[in-house]
């Protein structure tokens, strides 16, 4: 079918809209929630007489979910964005201002990733104006939680796995500056504890110094465990690493701190399962504790998991975005990502997902966080003609 021509105004308008509401997840400070983005979402696709649902997740957090309907029944292409943001401590602009300068939209969430929502709203609603129905039916879910525990896309992976919905390929925005992520990490994180023995720091040698002895955990993790991560080294995502992320232990200046907690991330490769990861790491820390006299530690149970993920690149969905994108940008490629996204969790319940989107990942989460406005139009356009053409099994493009 032609490609509909989508306007430019109205993306940044629309952007603009979703950029100046708050929608912080609720588990940094400052975190309002994403309800009134998702009543934006809401009534945008409604304006448009496009169905909707909502998925409720968690008291006053739900997806959206925007049905656009194709002629072919049975087939759905699912693309799918996250409304929630960090926090916007240390921020350099107004974080919901939305203002616009050479070209580019400031504001917490403008790249990561309020950028791909925007477009792939009004998209939706340029088709359904359009008065043309996509040979493919096309899904737009708009999720909450994916900035700290993955909670809408879960929600949303457990009803396609209990078959109330189904999709036969999926395009996940993020950030990738129009290229196309086909694999990226997953992660696991814990805590490890070391454990020592309290007492008064004018004399040490009654005690046990538990910062001490972290910092002999961290040794082992640096100099043993590490040098190991060269031989599962994954073509497209690189080697998995680990990162010390935060460090906290002692009472006083005056006392021998009797605790120490180091919080790891690990981050997994496609091939890898997160609890595996965990439980060797564990075995192996409480060996070394064994064999080293003095040292006591316990490793807890993770408190965040997340899946690796890999599409492989004869998947019909890859050849498809890759071409819709070459009508806008060339030089775009698949490639891997160190970073996780949603598209994991639909991976795994047998939807294959591909990362797309406007904007670079170095600007998510940043102080002064933009998008460049003629990427969100050009990321428009591709997936008018992904969905414009994905049911020509000739694969010919028609264009406006």
């Amino acid at each position: 079918m032609v490609v509909p021509i989508v306007d430019r105004e109205e993306i940044w308008r629309v952007l603009r809209d979703l950029v100046a509401i708050p929608s912080v997840n609720p588990a940094f400070p400052g975190g309002t929630g994403e309800a009134e983005v998702a009543a934006y979402v809401r009534n945008y696709l409604e304006s448009n007489r496009i169905r909707c649902i909502e998925q409720p997740v968690s008291e006053g957090r739900s997806n959206v979910i925007g049905m656009l309907p194709g002629t072919r029944a049975g087939r759905t292409l699912l693309l799918e964005a996250h409304m929630d943001t960090v926090q916007t401590t240390g921020m350099t602009i107004e974080p919901f201002g939305a203002k616009t300068a050479s070209g580019r939209l400031y504001g917490r969430g403008a790249c990561d990733t309020k950028a791909s929502l925007a477009a792939m709203l009004v998209v939706l609603g340029t088709f359904a104006r359009s008065g043309r129905k996509p040979t493919i039916g096309v899904h737009l879910a708009a999720v909450v939680d994916e900035e700290y525990r993955y909670a809408g896309v879960a929600r949303l992976a457990q009803a396609i796995e209990a078959g109330e919905l189904r999709y036969e390929a999926a395009i996940v925005g993020e950030p990738t500056g129009l290229s196309r992520v086909v694999a990226h990490k997953g992660c696991v994180r814990f805590r490890i504890e070391a454990r020592g023995v309290a007492g008064h720091s004018s004399d040490p040698s009654k005690g046990v110094n538990a910062i001490e002895q972290a910092m002999e955990i961290v040794r082992y993790l640096r100099e043993v465990i590490e040098p190991g991560y060269e031989a599962l080294r994954h073509p497209l995502v690189g080697p998995p690493t680990h990162c010390i992320a935060q460090i906290e232990g002692g009472d006083a200046p005056n006392t021998i701190p009797g605790a120490c907690t180091l919080t790891i991330d690990r981050r997994t490769v496609p091939g890898e399962e997160p609890l595996g990861v965990w439980k060797r790491m564990k075995t192996d820390l409480e060996r070394f504790a064994r064999e080293t006299p003095g040292l006591a530690l316990a490793v807890h149970e993770p408190f965040i998991i997340d899946y690796a993920m890999e599409i492989r690149t004869d998947e019909s969905v890859v050849g498809r975005l890759a071409q819709a994108v070459n009508l806008v940008k060339r030089g775009t490629a698949e490639h891997g990502a160190a970073y996780g996204t949603d598209a994991s969790k639909l991976a795994r319940v047998g939807v294959p997902s591909i990362v797309f989107g406007p904007g670079d990942i170095r600007q998510a989460h940043t102080d002064d966080e933009w998008v460049e406005l003629a990427e969100v139009c050009a990321a428009a356009d591709a997936l008018a003609a992904l969905i414009a053409n994905y049911g020509n099994e000739e694969g010919e493009e028609e264009t406006a």
